[in-house]
């Protein structure tokens, strides 16, 4: 889908024109409730083709209470929105190789993969492009997660700015998690290679989102460790900037899990992040990714 009528993210009407479903934005700035779609039933096209549109439109949507939602029904629903794609350093499902494990025991006290506002994978050549989740046992309270608009971070910086971070080149690397520095086992990882945390991969700091032809930022605190050809002074003050700007509170909000929640995020137009903020309680979530797309730079 792509919508060439719009200059800017925030001509979208987020909430109006929709016939087959009830879309309710939850704040100003990202993430929308989906209410009249059961996701265990085929969707039928102007169901989906409205889902889709809102998708575009939030960056993050949920649907509440999808009772019977099979594991199947979470791999037929995640494709509609790309190719599968396998994470490797995630645990999966026995016999799930596409459905990957989010797990938090309560007497768990490793790190949780996820804290920080990032985009997940970007160490990856072709990073997801979009995660579909689908809560099966969460804490009474506690446990949200939190995006950000990167369509919205990009439009507000200044013209300068913008044409100035349409030059950059981020260079990735998952080094924080299984590279030579890591230092500490994190709750949902794999064992890896280090060389393989320490391989750097090169994405462009803007890129034009293939779904609606926007701009929108592409960088994060937790795998873009450097900018390709400044030293490292340079790189860490700028992108200081960016990070921090991107976490302004105006870019931001967070939903919070309940018992049959299916949420989906746009992996490269929105951060998001963990809170753990529920020690001794028991979180268990299942997730699937799309992907195997490159990103598109604007130059």
């Amino acid at each position: 889908m792509t919508n060439t009528n719009q200059k800017s993210w925030r001509d979208f009407d987020r909430s109006e024109g929709y016939r087959h479903i009830e879309v309710l934005p939850q704040n100003g700035a990202v993430a929308a409730e989906i209410r009249g779609a059961d996701l265990t039933k085929p969707l039928p096209d102007e169901v989906w083709s409205e889902i889709e549109r809102a998708f575009a439109e939030n960056l993050v949507i949920y649907f509440r209470d999808q009772k019977g939602f099979s594991r199947e029904d979470h791999i037929a629903f995640a494709q509609r929105f790309g190719p599968l794609q396998k994470i490797p350093h995630i645990f999966s499902v026995d016999g799930y190789p596409d459905v990957q494990i989010v797990e938090r025991k309560p007497d768990d006290s490793r790190l949780v993969v996820g804290e920080g506002f990032h985009n997940d994978s970007t160490f990856m050549d072709t990073p997801p492009t979009s995660v579909t989740m689908h809560a099966i046992n969460v804490p009474d309270y506690g446990g949200d997660t939190a995006f950000a608009n990167l369509y919205l971070a990009y439009e507000t910086l200044s013209p300068p700015m913008q044409v100035f971070a349409e030059t950059l080149i981020g260079v990735n690397n998952a080094s924080v998690l299984f590279g030579a520095g890591a230092d500490q086992k994190r709750v949902m990882m794999k064992e890896m290679k280090t060389e393989e945390g320490d391989r750097e991969v090169e994405h462009p700091i803007v890129c034009v989102h293939p779904r609606t032809g926007l701009k929108h930022l592409f960088l994060n605190p937790v795998y873009t460790r450097r900018l390709k050809g400044f030293s490292e002074k340079e790189s860490r003050l700028i992108l200081e900037f960016f990070n921090s700007h991107i976490a302004s509170m105006a870019f931001t909000g967070r939903v919070r899990w309940s018992k049959g929640t299916v949420l989906v995020w746009d992996n490269w137009a929105a951060h998001h992040s963990a809170i753990a903020d529920y020690p001794g309680k028991y979180r268990y979530l299942e997730r699937v990714t799309t992907g195997g797309v490159k990103l598109t730079g604007v130059h």
